[in-house]
């Protein structure tokens, strides 16, 4: 094996049988030595498939699923984590998965959610479920599935066994105070249609809350009191709050919160030349962020888990 590694001969997987004792020999420890010594060569030669079954021939799994995460083979390392059954290995398959696109495939979602309720690693599923919210906050803009993937996450971390008691607390009164500020956010939207004026006046009090950027985003708040300004023809008052914005986040993308026909309107309405480049924007507030397929993936993905629920 030393002599294949310092003369770059690759080791194949005939030549790696003939160098594997028989299964009969009576020497176990030595077997696993060298189906080990074989596998670590195979590593280095980046033949991590035939390591990762050298590594599971010697009864190291542990081994066997980093030299299969080292491949990539996102198909393979699902199937040995399914059949492996060891908490460790779960989650380390989970880990990887959280690497990929999962947004955009609901089978690995669920296969993270899954792994890491396997792997009793609640921490880290609490974290997962805060990144879904965050998903369907910053590219679907749905905050009703993100109370609910943020549920999810407050129950997981109540269940939780962490070492840091304290820090375990935080962490929820944390969650707590987010799911209550969206939940302000989603009643003072649902009251616009039967009184518009008490669901500006919420949307008002929603930006005096000192925490409320760790829940939603400030533009989705003043993109609401924007179109209703334009919608009553108060257009001065309207650019005066998109103002606002822009000084709260210089970097803002106006037309990702409110209408690009709304704004010209408004900087018709006031004879104020259109900023360089907000002419040729379609980013509207029904089409921001990502696809409508994306989004209803990600939404089955977590319904489904909801539905489910954690026992």
């Amino acid at each position: 094996m030393d002599l294949c590694l310092s003369h770059n001969v690759m080791i194949t997987e005939e030549l790696a049988e003939k160098m594997t004792l028989s299964k009969d020999t009576s020497n176990t420890e030595l077997r696993n030595k060298i189906l080990e010594r074989i596998a670590e060569c195979c590593m280095q030669q980046g033949s991590y498939h035939l390591a990762t079954k050298k590594f599971t021939q010697a009864g190291n799994k542990i081994k066997a699923m980093k030299a299969l995460l080292k491949s990539g083979d996102t198909e393979k390392i699902v199937f040995f984590a399914g059949v492996s059954r060891q908490r460790e290995i779960y989650v380390m398959a989970a880990n990887y998965l959280q690497s990929l696109d999962w947004r955009k495939d609901p089978d690995i979602m669920k296969n993270i959610i899954g792994f890491y309720t396997k792997g009793r690693a609640l921490d880290s599923l609490a974290s997962f479920y805060d990144a879904c919210a965050q998903v369907e906050i910053d590219e679907y803009q749905n905050y009703e599935k993100a109370v609910g993937a943020l549920s999810e996450s407050y129950k997981c971390l109540g269940k939780a066994k962490l070492k840091n008691a304290s820090s375990q607390e935080e962490k929820m009164a944390f969650i707590k105070q987010r799911i209550g500020l969206i939940k302000k956010f989603i009643q003072a939207k649902r009251s616009y249609e039967d009184d518009a004026d008490e669901a500006i006046k919420q949307c008002q009090i929603l930006l005096e809350e000192p925490d409320i950027e760790t829940a939603v985003r400030i533009g989705d708040v003043y993109g609401i009191m924007v179109e209703h300004l334009a919608r009553q023809q108060n257009y001065s008052k309207a650019y005066s709050l998109m103002q606002e914005l822009r000084q709260r986040v210089p970097s803002v993308n106006m037309s990702f919160y409110v209408n690009i026909r709304t704004i010209e309107v408004i900087h018709k309405a006031l004879d104020i030349p259109l900023e360089r480049g907000v002419q040729h924007k379609v980013i509207t507030n029904g089409d921001a962020g990502g696809s409508e397929d994306e989004g209803e993936i990600l939404d089955e993905a977590v319904e489904e888990d909801l539905q489910n629920g954690f026992d």
